[in-house]
C-alpha cells in the first residue's frame, strides 16, 4: 500500500476513558473585510511524506511512542500506524466525500467508529477545512480565519503565532474539541512545515500528544 497520510495514534485515547477537562467556548471575532491572511499556506499541498515519532499520553498518565509514516496526496488520504519495531498496527485509506476503507487493523484498532474518528483528526491537522470562510480578530489580537462548517462546527486558523501557527477547532455547540500548536516552521514548497505539532484533546476523553518530524519529502 502507498502510505499517503499521516495516521495520528491519539485515535488510541478514545479507547481510553479520561477526566473531564474544563472546555474553553468559542472567541468572538471582529471582521476585518481589508485584513488579507494566507491561512492556506498551513495545509501541505501536493504530494508529500513524512515521518514523524510521536509520544502520546493520557488523561490518566500513560502514554507511549510509535512511528507516523505519511504520504498527503490532494484530498486522498492513506494512513499507517507503525510500532518503533515496525509493526504494522492499522492502515486506512480515504477517499474524500466521508469515503474510506479500512486494510488492516489489529486490537484494539478494530473497534467501530475508530477508523471514521482517526480520518476526522487527521483531517483537522492536515486538510484546509471546507466551509464560510472569515478574516478578522480574535479578542487577544490575534488575526484568524474562521470558516464555519455547515454542521455549525467552527475552525480557527491563526497564523504568526510563536513563528508558526495554531489551529482550534470547535463543536456545533461552540466548545473547544482540540488545540494544535505547530512550532519551528519552515517554508518548503510556499507550504510552512513544523518541526514540532502538540495537539491536546478535550471533552469526555482527553489526550495529549507531541509529533516530532523525522523527514518531509516533496515528491514529484
Amino acid at each position: 500500500m502507498k502510505l499517503r497520510f499521516f495516521c495520528l495514534t491519539f485515535f488510541l485515547f478514545g479507547l481510553v476513558a479520561c477526566a473531564p477537562a474544563r472546555r474553553s467556548v468559542l472567541p468572538a471575532l471582529t471582521i476585518d473585510r481589508q485584513e488579507q491572511v494566507h491561512c492556506a499556506k498551513v495545509f501541505p499541498k501536493g504530494h508529500w511524506q513524512f515521518v514523524h515519532s510521536i509520544d502520546f499520553s493520557l488523561g490518566d498518565g500513560s502514554g507511549s511512542t510509535v512511528i507516523g509514516v505519511t504520504t498527503l496526496d490532494g484530498d486522498e488520504i492513506d494512513c499507517a500506524l507503525i510500532t518503533v519495531e515496525g509493526l504494522t498496527l492499522f492502515e486506512a485509506a480515504y477517499h474524500g466525500d466521508q469515503r474510506f476503507e479500512v486494510e488492516r487493523a489489529v486490537p484494539p484498532f478494530d473497534r467501530p467508529g475508530f477508523a471514521k474518528g482517526l480520518i476526522a483528526d487527521i483531517r483537522t491537522i492536515f486538510q484546509a477545512p471546507q466551509g464560510r470562510v472569515r478574516v478578522g480578530y480574535l479578542e487577544d489580537g490575534k488575526a484568524s480565519c474562521r470558516s464555519t462548517g455547515p454542521d455549525g462546527s467552527v475552525v480557527d486558523i491563526l497564523l504568526d503565532v510563536d513563528d508558526c501557527w495554531q489551529i482550534k477547532s470547535y463543536t456545533a455547540e461552540q466548545f473547544l474539541d482540540r488545540r494544535i500548536v505547530a512550532r519551528d516552521c519552515t517554508t518548503r514548497k510556499s507550504d510552512l512545515i513544523p518541526e514540532v505539532i502538540e495537539l491536546t484533546g478535550y471533552g469526555r476523553r482527553g489526550y495529549s500528544l507531541k509529533m516530532t518530524l523525522m523527514r518531509a519529502d516533496y515528491l514529484p
